[in-house]
């Protein structure tokens, strides 16, 4: 049995059939163990998203195999998909998708809630999340009341509320000012590490991409280890 977080194995990803196929990538390998963090670049349109999506679950793969820590991500049905992202993964994406009626507490504590975590041990990991990304002070604060880099900062804690093994982020500062995306970068980042968690994130800044313990990119149709 593999000890790595997550293991991809010829992915590939093809759209539509016949005159209208469209491939995406082929033979794509990643392994990617605990704590480390990986990121992916490449040109717009090259499949980063796509290849995230499959990880995450949110898409199927045309072919290969994909498995993260227990989970064959290729052959679970959607059960087993929502068990993989409710205990395994965290997300981050480019927009924070907060619930614009809930506070910055409520935002992070939610999935764990969600995930059957009694109410009160879900509120000390909120709370103890937004002061590891600097928002305590806006714990009480609605979406509308946030600034931008503070949004995504939330998303960030929410993230990591259900202490997944893996978190996955696909352009988490392509919405923000230069300022804010240095302060998401770093925080995201080192809260990560402080936790130990692998990241696998798909970026075009290229200081985050610098920050990664691996580097990839897409090549033509390959994931090419830079």
């Amino acid at each position: 049995m593999s000890d790595a977080v997550l293991e991809l194995a010829g992915v590939s990803k093809v759209f539509g059939a016949g005159a209208d196929r469209l491939e995406i990538f082929a033979g794509v390998d990643l392994r990617v163990e605990a704590a480390r963090k990986v990121v992916i670049t490449g040109e717009s349109g090259c499949g980063k998203s796509t290849l995230l999506n499959i990880i995450g679950g949110l898409e199927a793969a045309s072919g290969g195999s994909v498995r993260a820590g227990p989970y064959q991500i290729d052959s679970l049905d959607e059960r087993g998909l929502t068990a993989y992202r409710r205990g395994y993964l965290g997300l981050v994406f480019q927009f924070h998708h907060l619930l614009k009626d809930f506070t910055a507490l409520e935002n992070v504590m939610l999935p764990a809630f969600i995930a059957g975590v009694p109410m009160r041990e879900a509120t000390e990991r909120a709370r103890s999340l937004l002061a590891d990304v600097n928002l305590e002070h806006r714990a009480s604060h609605y979406p509308s009341q946030m600034s931008g880099g503070e949004r995504q900062r939330a998303a960030v804690a929410r993230a990591l509320v259900n202490d997944p093994a893996l978190v996955l982020a696909d352009e988490p500062t392509g919405n923000l000012d230069p300022a804010n995306a240095a302060t998401v970068r770093e925080l995201l980042f080192s809260v990560v590490s402080a936790r130990r968690r692998a990241l696998v994130l798909v970026t075009h800044d290229r200081e985050m991409a610098l920050a990664g313990d691996e580097r990839y990119r897409f090549e033509g149709m390959r994931l090419v280890r830079q």
